[in-house]
């Protein structure tokens, strides 16, 4: 279970990640999407790069290692997790979906503000922000301590409300799309976004860029 988990992270984020980075980078002036505010001219994203995608190989580890845990200690048995199609119904198949992010952004939101309380960001949380100016590398570019964190709330999901493995899968690829182009470097959602009533509620790249900025 280890080595799948760490295979199916792998390749579902270096597919997501490498194709957004051969769309809008190195050449931030180029590329798809908006220019974000406080990119430097001349800022070149392979020097930096280099750096993420050796920081989320080590997180895609952690997060099979935890898989693999979970599997091997019998934890999944105490799982709310479902295989047959007939347990639950179909309209909680797709509604589950939905309640997986708003569950996952409640518990990542305390996560992220207790990793910036000054005793633990130099451990947890200060190798993510090395990426000033992000690439999509930096989606998963974590300290283990961070991926294990990262890893443990996902994990909670499944014991907190009932999933099927595909409507997880489908969530965890879908997580992974946004999170890869909220560092992105570059915003796609029109201007004006965070005026807008439901805009301001949701994480543009542009407003993650700020934060690392």
């Amino acid at each position: 279970p280890a080595f799948f988990g760490i295979v199916l992270y792998g390749v579902r984020y270096l597919a997501i990640a490498g194709v957004m980075y051969l769309l809008v980078a190195p050449a931030r002036a180029g590329g798809w999407g908006r220019a974000l505010p406080g990119i430097p001219p001349g800022f070149d994203a392979r020097q930096h790069a280099g750096r993420e995608l050796r920081h989320s190989l080590v997180t895609i580890l952690v997060f099979g290692l935890v898989n693999g845990i979970l599997y091997s200690c019998g934890l999944i048995g105490a799982s709310l997790l479902y295989f047959r199609p007939e347990d639950h119904p179909v309209w909680w198949f797709w509604l589950s979906i939905p309640l997986m992010f708003m569950l996952h952004d409640t518990l990542f939101y305390w996560l992220h503000r207790l990793m910036h309380l000054p005793r633990l960001f130099g451990t947890m949380h200060r190798v993510h922000h090395r990426s000033i100016h992000p690439t999509a590398f930096a989606a998963y570019s974590f300290h283990p301590t961070e991926a294990l964190a990262e890893a443990l709330i996902v994990t909670a999901i499944i014991f907190i409300i009932p999933v099927h493995p595909l409507a997880f899968l489908i969530f965890q690829t879908l997580s992974t799309v946004y999170n890869v182009y909220g560092h992105c470097g570059r915003e796609f959602y029109p201007e004006g976004m965070s005026a807008h009533w439901l805009g301001r509620w949701i994480n543009t790249s542009t407003a993650h860029a700020v934060h690392h900025l």
